[in-house]
């Protein structure tokens, strides 16, 4: 059978780098890029750290995009206080990574060509702020059109937020909430959504991450370095596991048989609220009278889900 083509678009962080190495440790996925964007630290630590990454995976022959260094509309907020200043738990880096290795092409513009020149072949898993799709949309209103689907991290549906700047909404949209309205509202690929609450409920048992971390591999000592401030602060706030909301994402990309259930609704995002701006907003009610635009994922299977999530560690 023919690979999965993949694109990956990231700002990452400890979960995005469970992500991608999740999605290039499976032999029917062909991650063809990777693409970066401003979120939970700066572009460029973004792009070093996605450096780090494939390196560790002997993947520098994936090709690494630079995207955009701020939101549309721009706020100072990052979340360098869950993933560390340097975005992989401020541990000390021992990969000797050469920042040459950044393709020289904009991540917009990587974007819309290898949607080209991949017609209907390739899924788009973003797991950061939706500024590059967004901006990918305004330059080419047909880029969506050429994409077999996308699977997104990011939105809440309990406005429950995770933002140190809001209540309400998750940290993805909340960064950039203009970029999220474009890629909900405009994107003609089918949209999967795998939103906060889903991440926050599937969790990796603590004995099972345990496990894996004392491998002794390269990867999972690799893991268990940037994971351990994670590890610490999710274990002294009484989570029943480790969770990884990029991870959940990504399963969910690699193997779409591991959803339980999902609903198929119309969605927005709330662009004005001075309490709920950036808040995924779902039309529970069908007040407004429209079409589904996204499958929004409420269960996935937990044994599949740490069955895919565990063979990164090999």
């Amino acid at each position: 059978m023919a690979k999965q083509k993949m694109i990956i678009d990231c700002d990452t962080g400890v979960d995005d780098a469970q992500a991608i190495m999740m999605a290039v440790s499976r032999p029917e996925i062909d991650v063809i890029a990777i693409t970066c964007v401003n979120g939970n630290v700066d572009i460029d630590n973004v792009c070093k750290n996605t450096l780090r990454v494939l390196k560790i995976c002997d993947s520098l022959h994936i090709p690494i995009f630079k995207g955009s260094a701020r939101s549309i509309v721009h706020y100072d907020e990052d979340a360098s206080h869950v993933h560390g200043k340097d975005g992989l738990g401020d541990v000390p880096d021992a990969l000797d990574v050469n920042l040459n290795c950044i393709q020289e092409e904009h991540a917009v513009n990587a974007l819309t060509r290898l949607s080209k020149m991949h017609e209907g072949e390739v899924k788009l898993v973003a797991l950061a702020p939706l500024t590059n799709l967004g901006l990918a949309l305004r330059m080419d209103p047909d880029f969506s059109r050429r994409l077999k689907g996308l699977v997104i991290m990011g939105g809440n549906m309990q406005g429950k937020g995770n933002r140190s700047t809001s209540i309400a909404s998750e940290f993805n949209f909340g960064s950039d909430p203009e970029a999220a309205y474009i890629v909900l509202h405009e994107m003609k690929c089918p949209i999967t959504i795998v939103p906060l609450e889903l991440c926050l409920s599937q969790v990796f048992p603590w004995e099972k991450m345990v496990e894996c971390l004392d491998l002794n591999t390269r990867k999972s000592t690799f893991l268990q370095d940037i994971t351990k401030a994670s590890v610490k602060r999710q274990k002294a706030d009484r989570e029943p596991g480790f969770c990884s909301c990029d991870a959940q994402a990504m399963a969910v990309a690699i193997d779409s048989s591991i959803v339980l259930k999902s609903v198929d609704i119309f969605a927005t995002v709330e662009l004005n609220g001075n309490l709920t701006r950036g808040m995924l907003v779902a039309d529970w009610r069908d007040k407004l009278k429209k079409s589904p635009n996204v499958t929004i994922v409420e269960k996935t299977d937990p044994n599949k889900s740490l069955s895919i999530w565990k063979s990164m560690f090999y």
